[in-house]
C-alpha cells in the first residue's frame, strides 16, 4: 500500500477537456455538485493510534447521472481527493469497485451511477494523543447525463480516539464496497500478448468455471479503442482468449494493467491484471 496526502493525475480526453474548459471545471472554487452527493464516512466509530482507519468516499447519484472511474475512458475525469489529515496520518491510493460502461455516440466511457464507495485507508501514529481525530477533504469529480457539470465538496469527520473502535454506522457499505472491487481468485491467471493491431489476453480460469463472458477495464488510457467490440474465444479446457483491438493513436506498451470482469455460472469475478506486453514478434528475412 501506498501512502501520501492522495491526488491523483487526471488524464482529459480532447471531449472532456473542451467541455470543461468552457465551464471552468476544477477552477479554484468550482460549483458543488448539483446532482451527486458526497459524504466522508468511516468504516469504524473511532480512531485507534497504531492501526489503520478506513475511510471512504460516497458518491450518491441522481437517477441517469454519473461519474468516472480512475480511467474515464473515451471521454470525463476521475473523482480527485485532496486531504487534510492531523499531522502523522496520511491517506493511501482510493480504491476503486468495477466499474461500469457509459456509451455516447462512439465514445465508451467508464464510471459509476447510483451509489458508489471508494475506500480510503489512512494510516494513523501511535503516537497519536489527541482525544479526537479531524478528517477532512476536498472532493472533485465531474458529474454527466447529457452534458457534464463539475462538481466538489469539502468534507469533514470527526471520530473520537480509542483503543478499541467498533464498527461503525456505515460498517455495511465497506462490507458491500469490498464485493465490488477487484481480487486476485485462486486458480485464475492471464497472460497477455500483442501484435500491432490487437492486445490479447489469454485466461486460464479455475476449476469448475466455464466463461461466458468477458470484458477487460485497462486503467491507462489511449491503449484500447473502447468502441471496437472485445471479443472472447474458447482455446481449449478452461482456457480462453480476449481480443482487444488497439488505439490507433496510442503508444507502444511493456505491461498492460487494469480490470478483467468475467461472467460464469458461478457469477461474476473481477480480476486484477498486470500483464507483461512482449513485443510483437518481428517476420524473418529469408
Amino acid at each position: 500500500m501506498t501512502f501520501r496526502a492522495a491526488r491523483p493525475a487526471p488524464f482529459v480526453s480532447t471531449l472532456a477537456a473542451a467541455v470543461l474548459a468552457a465551464a471552468g471545471a476544477f477552477a479554484e472554487a468550482p460549483p458543488p455538485g448539483r446532482h451527486v452527493k458526497a459524504t466522508l464516512v468511516a468504516e469504524t466509530d473511532a480512531v485507534a493510534p497504531g492501526r489503520a482507519l478506513v475511510a471512504g468516499i460516497r458518491l450518491q447519484m441522481d437517477a441517469g447521472w454519473h461519474t468516472y472511474w480512475r480511467n474515464p475512458g473515451d471521454s470525463g475525469l476521475p473523482t480527485r481527493v485532496r486531504w487534510t489529515l492531523p499531522e502523522g496520518f496520511a491517506a493511501g491510493e482510493l480504491q476503486w469497485p468495477v466499474p461500469e460502461r457509459f456509451a455516447t455516440g462512439p465514445l465508451v466511457s467508464f464510471g459509476y451511477s447510483g451509489d458508489v464507495l471508494l475506500p480510503v485507508e489512512i494510516r494513523v501514529p501511535a503516537a497519536f494523543t489527541a482525544k479526537e481525530a479531524r478528517l477532512a477533504v476536498r472532493v472533485d469529480w465531474l458529474e454527466c447525463r447529457e452534458a457534464c457539470l463539475p462538481g466538489r465538496s469539502e468534507l469533514t469527520l470527526a471520530l473520537p480516539v480509542r483503543a478499541a473502535p467498533r464498527p461503525g454506522k456505515d460498517a455495511a457499505l465497506f462490507a458491500q464496497a469490498r464485493q465490488r472491487l477487484p481480487s486476485s481468485l485462486p486458480g485464475w491467471t492471464v497472460e497477455a500478448a500483442a501484435d500491432p493491431a490487437q492486445i490479447v489476453l489469454g485466461v486460464r480460469a479455475a476449476t469448475g468455471e466455464d466463461v461466458t463472458d468477458a470484458y477487460f477495464y485497462p486503467l491507462e488510457p489511449r491503449v484500447l479503442d473502447h468502441a471496437q467490440a472485445q471479443k472472447l474465444e474458447r482455446a481449449g479446457a478452461r482456457h480462453y482468449r480476449l481480443r482487444l483491438v488497439r488505439d490507433p493513436n496510442g503508444a507502444a506498451i511493456e505491461r498492460l494493467g487494469g480490470v478483467l470482469v468475467v461472467e460464469t455460472a458461478r457469477g461474476r469475478r473481477a480480476l486484477p491484471v498486470d500483464a507483461a506486453v512482449p513485443a510483437p514478434a518481428r517476420a524473418s528475412r529469408e
